[in-house]
């Protein structure tokens, strides 16, 4: 499996599930573990009734990994900011971790969406809270269902992610 901490392994990962485009900005979220993943009522209804819940234009790989994202079952995401919407690949922890770690987590491309621009109702980001402006919360709003992350604006791991966040940060901050 590709590293996702290089610019060059995150593109050959994006690559291998069709989710690099003409324009790309590749950057890493962690789930906001201060809220909900996401809000109650997500899990009966989301596996049935995709269309049902107005999501057709999200590209899912599976059901499964609607659930695996919509649900907040992951631990981080790799995110890709294309032209036409956010290529997403979750992420889940490798052992036990305290803190938010980049180099405890393992790529999950098989469970992989594309949400078109089209199918967000919003992108809000602002400081995580007055004392801390290096980490920012993210959230996400696709049809009635919210993503709560946040991200630092830098990574000592992963090289790309100051360059690449500050370029989405820059797009969608709110004071």
């Amino acid at each position: 499996m590709e590293d996702y901490r290089t610019i060059e392994g995150v593109t050959a990962l994006f690559k291998s599930v069709d989710g690099i485009s003409a324009q790309n900005n590749i950057f890493l979220a962690f789930k906001n573990t201060n809220r909900d993943a996401m809000k109650a009522g997500i899990a009966g209804g989301l596996a049935g009734g995709m269309a049902a819940a107005g999501l057709t234009a999200v590209v899912l790989n599976t059901k499964k990994a609607a659930q695996n994202v919509l649900e907040g079952k992951f631990a981080a995401l790799l995110i890709n900011q294309t032209e036409s919407g956010l290529g997403i690949i979750p992420m889940h922890q490798k052992g036990l971790q305290l803190t938010l770690n980049a180099d405890k987590l393992e790529p999950e491309p098989e469970n992989n969406i594309f949400i078109p621009y089209e199918a967000i109702g919003s992108i809000k980001i602002k400081n995580f809270n007055i004392f801390n402006k290096k980490v920012q919360k993210v959230n996400i709003a696709v049809d009635k269902y919210k993503l709560y992350l946040t991200a630092r604006i830098s990574e000592k791991s992963i090289p790309y992610q100051e360059q690449n966040f500050t370029k989405f940060m820059n797009q969608y901050k709110t004071q």
